[in-house]
């Protein structure tokens, strides 16, 4: 029966009893025990009741033996391992049955806890309430289960799933990672009243980043708590003065959705019709600000506060908690932009190289944009390295040293925006309302009158810091070709001297690239001008992006498509002759077909074929990463681009011709727009103009980019060769493996550990384990960045999409499309593509070649200034970038209709396996 105050623990215990009683708090966990406090203390919460641990020791003691072998077998730092051993578990916990006693006691207490509502129709919160959980060390933040909107009839199930989810492979994680016992998991589980809360959300007593007691912060949304917690819709978000009960800041976002009950159990997330207004009046901020303070003196600890509304206005705590972490600084690495340079895995050797570059780069760029001698001195160590992070082998950007990089220049905010439209990453900045009078707003304009003049400075220098690149790109590529040239004496090529080559391009060569990123800097900012001159004249932002999309459709002088002229020049010289086209569509394998080019009377094609090599080979799938092989080592695989190609019967004019004429009736709806409007269209005319220049110089660096690493792999080559010659690796292409740093350690003597090869092994077997692993596309940590990479969240392969399905993302390139999906993770060279719709997670600029012989493209990350957006436009592929879990919802063989306008991908039959 359930426990009243002064008596023993027993199946079940009652809030006003444990409220009453703190002795009883040793059988309900932590969670409970908090709400006891809040119940004692005198504030509303909703009713509730809780299976103590011993009653939910007893349900799962006829399984205990075999949870127990299964942990035992567990391997903690393997998630198939972890996975596996949570299903096994969850299998025998739901397949257990409740004790009769127990479901009559927990049936009746659950039924008084209804009848003290004045709710009708009551529904229920299940969730666990284990020792040790929502402590000051260790809140199990979204480890275990919450179920929500559960019936009083469907109560034992849902405790059944919370006891499953206290062996979930994410806490078995979590719980491994910060030294806990998973044999000894002690477990209650509470049954609450479920508020029908018309605004909610979380309230701290102190900021949680800072630790600052002065500033307390409330986070509010509309609908249930839950999707404030899970970060799944738009909330609203106020900083406030604790001692002046004022508040200092607030972002507020437009709300087009909330959580709320579904039919039958669960939540949803409905969307709406967007609200501008904030979701609580200030006094409610006031309040939930006092309420917070209050429990932290009461506590005597800084506390977070879940909390709801209802519909009349009623104040609920729903839970309260010690803040964890307070005072660590929180990192963000995001990859929604890197990963189309960097899919996938990427090995060491590639990361070093590549966080060496960004340092160089932007700190050379930081000084572009006006950042004094002082401000490039204090970043030197602590922003410039740390731009990039890499976690699981997969690389990101830290964006919260992009914020940083921005925010040191004076002036600089107001980018921000457009650096985020343009990358398509997740606003997390608010600009400061602009002062309106006195000093401050002099200094705010004659500090925009400074970053004007950098800028129109930067501008006018552009051209000869592009043409600049290109000349020392060219200097160092003839210096390397004469050093690993066959009658080049040794010393010239030999470790010492591949070093300092190296090191001297990432001093001289690299920093030149900072002109690219002033150059992206003009092409985001005019960009997403052209967006907001087109939205003033009525458009909506969908409707103005359309029309921005197909305003840069036909851009002319793109040296990225060059390439493709090549590849399409030498198909149709293949097309025209008769024994070239019965070579290449013949049985013979691509390496076959490359070997009898080699006969006298294929010569002249032959060569054609190395001219195409030596100019563009470096343009390859994946072509950032150092361990990729330029198409110089494996010439065969332009053997299979050709034939795709001489199967598809691409040409390219006639593809220029219809983007052109896209171009054209997207210039005269402009022009319709901007009639009579002298000053807007002029306006509007630069913006475009700016925008289309500097967009196309983008993508011509971005060739030059790739020819800087092509160069970069060559040296890398020669110096793995000469490390495997003297014993220290067991193959040469073992040096992708090392970074840059421990090969200059090896080669200098400055090495801790010079066991190379072991190393080696160790770092394979790793990129093996993570290769099966989903990371998320962002990942927070607080203090020790490692802890939070360590521990990102587990993702599963979602189902997939129902014939039917309408998936959404960015329509890039317009144009509608139906035909097959080809999924592809990682292309091999030979895939044939015949007019199939590519779906990827993500492609880089070597997936041109596939791109021209595809019917459409859509993938998972991307942005409208990506570069599969701008070679999208100019070869007339419809594309659609931006589309969550695509690769995930859509199999090859479903036919898709893709419309790069509308921004739609539609599963219109599904493939039978």
């Amino acid at each position: 029966m359930a426990a009243e105050p002064g008596a023993a623990v027993g199946t079940t215990v009652r809030d006003i009893a444990l409220a009453a009683d703190a002795t009883l708090t040793t059988q309900v966990g932590a969670k409970a025990a908090n709400l006891a406090r809040l119940v004692a203390a005198g504030y509303r919460v909703p009713p509730f009741v809780v299976l103590s641990s011993a009653a939910c020791a007893r349900i799962l003691e006829p399984i205990r033996g075999s949870i127990a072998a299964e942990l035992d077998s567990l391997d903690h730092t393997d998630p198939a391992a972890l996975r596996a051993v949570s299903a096994q578990i969850r299998a025998l916990i739901l397949a257990t049955a409740i004790p009769a006693d127990i479901r009559t006691e927990l049936d009746a207490d659950v039924g008084e806890i209804v009848d003290r509502t004045s709710q009708s129709g009551a529904r229920l919160a299940v969730r666990s309430s284990v020792s040790g959980e929502d402590s000051a060390t260790d809140s199990f933040a979204g480890q275990l289960d919450t179920l929500l909107n559960i019936a009083p009839a469907e109560v034992s199930g849902a405790v059944l799933e919370v006891l499953a989810s206290a062996y979930s492979e994410r806490s078995l994680f979590y719980r491994a990672h910060r030294g806990l016992d998973n044999a000894e998991i002690d477990c209650a589980v509470l049954v609450q009243v479920l508020v029908d809360s018309a605004v909610s959300g979380v309230v701290f007593s102190c900021n949680p980043q800072t630790g600052d007691p002065a500033e307390a912060v409330v986070s509010a949304a509309l609908g249930l708590g839950e999707g404030v917690v899970a970060g799944t819709v738009e909330c609203d978000t106020y900083f406030v003065d604790t001692a002046a009960r004022t508040i200092v800041s607030r972002s507020v976002a437009e709300k087009q959705s909330r959580v709320v009950a579904a039919d039958g159990s669960g939540t949803v997330i409905e969307q709406m019709t967007a609200v501008t207004e904030q979701a609580l009046t200030d006094a409610r901020v006031v309040e939930l600000v006092d309420t917070a303070t209050a429990l932290a003196e009461t506590f005597g600890t800084p506390q977070d506060v879940e909390w709801a509304y209802d519909a009349g206005g009623v104040l609920y705590l729903l839970q309260a908690r010690p803040i964890t972490a307070t005072g660590a600084r929180e990192t963000i690495f995001d990859n929604v932009n890197v990963a189309e340079s960097y899919p996938g895995l990427s090995t060491p050797l590639t990361f070093s190289i590549l966080r060496n570059a960004y340092e160089q780069v932007f700190r050379a760029c930081h000084r572009d944009f006006g950042a004094s001698d002082a401000i490039v001195d204090r970043n030197a160590a602590s922003l410039y390295p740390y731009l990039v992070g890499t976690a699981h082998g997969r690389i990101y950007y830290n964006i919260s040293n992009w914020y940083r990089l921005f925010l040191q220049i004076p002036g600089m905010e107001f980018a921000i925006e457009g650096w985020e439209a343009a990358l398509n990453i997740e606003n997390r900045y608010q600009r400061p309302a602009a002062p309106k009078r006195g000093l401050a707003r002099a200094k705010m304009y004659l500090l925009r009158l400074r970053i004007a003049a950098i800028i129109t400075v930067g501008w006018l220098r552009l051209p000869r810091r592009l043409r600049a690149f290109f000349t020392e790109l060219q200097s160092f590529t003839a210096d390397l070709d004469r050093r690993l040239a066959p009658d080049t004496p040794e010393r010239e090529r030999d470790p010492e001297a591949l070093l300092e080559w190296m090191e001297r391009c990432l001093h001289e060569l690299v920093p030149a690239y900072a002109v690219q990123i002033f150059n992206d800097f003009l092409a985001q900012q005019m960009f997403h001008a052209v967006g907001l001159l087109l939205e003033r004249e009525g458009l909506t932002e969908t409707a103005a992006s359309t029309l921005r999309n197909e305003l840069f459709c036909g851009e002319e002088g793109v040296d990225s498509v060059d390439p493709v002229r090549s590849a399409l020049a030498l198909t149709a010289t293949v097309r025209s002759d008769a024994a070239l086209r019965e070579l290449f569509e013949g049985p013979l394998e691509p390496q076959e077909v490359w070997k009898a080019l080699a006969q006298s009377g294929f010569a002249e094609f032959r060569a054609a074929c190395l001219r195409h090599i030596a100019l563009f080979g470096d343009r390859t799938v994946d072509e950032l990463k150092l361990e990729t092989d330029p198409l110089g080592e494996h010439p065969e695989r332009l053997v299979p681009m050709l034939r795709n190609y001489l199967r598809g019967g691409q040409n390219i004019d006639e593809m220029a011709a219809r983007e052109k004429l896209i171009r054209r009736e997207a210039e005269a709806s402009a022009a319709a727009l901007f009639r009579g409007k002298f000053v807007q269209r002029m306006a509007f005319r630069f913006a475009l103009g700016r925008a289309r220049e500097h967009v196309k110089q983008r993508e011509n660096m971005r060739l030059g980019r790739s020819r800087s690493f092509g160069l970069v792999k060559r040296v890398f080559r020669e110096y793995g060769r000469q490390m495997y010659a003297a014993g220290l690796l067991d193959d040469p292409r073992d040096i992708f493996w090392l970074t840059y740093e421990e090969i200059a350690a090896l080669t200098r003597g400055t090495a801790i550990d010079t066991d190379a090869a072991r190393t080696v092994a160790t770092r394979k077997r790793d990129h093996e384990r993570w290769r099966t692993e989903e990371l998320p596309t962002r990942i927070v940590t607080a203090g020790i960045a490692a802890v939070g990479i360590n521990d990102p969240s587990f993702e599963h392969p979602a189902p997939t999409g129902d014939s039917g399905s309408v998936l959404h993302g960015i329509g890039c390139a317009p144009g509608r499309v139906e035909a097959p999906a080809l999924v592809l993770t990682t292309p091999e060279p030979d895939v044939v593509v015949d007019g199939q719709i590519l779906v990827a997670a993500s492609t880089d600029p070597g997936w041109v070649f596939l791109m021209v012989a595809a019917g459409g493209l859509v993938s998972e990350k991307g942005s409208p200034l990506s570069h599969t957006a701008i070679i999208g436009r100019e070869l007339g592929i419809p594309t659609v970038v931006g589309v969550p879990g695509v690769t995930r919802l859509v199999a090859t063989g479903d036919v898709l209709i893709l419309d790069g306008k509308a921004g739609t991908a539609t599963i219109v039959q599904e493939h039978s396996s």
